[in-house]
């Protein structure tokens, strides 16, 4: 088993009034003290959803744009609705950290800007994980697809990264 790089940066906020993206509309939201956002970003079958779902264990609130394609149980896809889904993952990610709590994101974030709107939500602490593993695809994304993702994968800056553990399959990056 080889070892990655695990890195990590946090962002401070205010905790009376950061400002909160919603659409084109910027507005100020208080958040508590324990709002805290880890990201994890990767292509299909990298472990994103399964890293993120032990985070729940430790009371963590988990959000992907996946999960609005569940119905009753059952994944249905619908590549029309891909931006619905998208936009309900930032909803329920804004909500929950409007409330303080801690929120999990596993989304493909192939690009600096699918990943800014969640670094405008206020969170005391964000945290971004990138995923490289190879597992199965359990959504059965299309191998052409996934090479498209990865065409156009933007690495985050390296001047804001900072080594502070190791682990396993994971490497933690600074937020853009």
């Amino acid at each position: 088993m080889t070892t990655k790089s695990f890195v990590t940066a946090e962002q401070g906020t205010s905790n009376s009034s950061s400002p909160l993206v919603s659409g084109a509309e910027a507005r100020p939201v208080a958040v508590s003290q324990v709002a805290q956002l880890v990201l994890f970003r990767g292509l299909p079958g990298a472990g994103k959803s399964t890293k993120a779902r032990v985070l729940t264990e430790i009371g963590y609130k988990h959000f992907e744009a996946d999960m609005y394609f569940e119905v009753d149980g059952v994944y249905r896809y619908n590549p029309s609705r891909i931006r619905d889904a998208h936009e309900w993952c930032k909803l329920m990610t804004r909500q929950a950290l409007r409330l303080g709590e801690r929120v999990v994101v596993s989304n493909t974030f192939t690009t600096r800007s699918e990943i800014q709107p969640y670094l405008a939500m206020g969170a005391e602490s964000i945290r971004i994980v990138e995923a490289d593993g190879s597992w199965e695809n359990v959504h059965n994304v299309p191998p052409e697809v996934v090479q498209k993702m990865a065409s156009r994968w933007e690495k985050l800056p390296s001047a804001l990264m900072s080594i502070c553990a190791s682990l396993a399959g994971f490497k933690e990056s600074a937020h853009v």
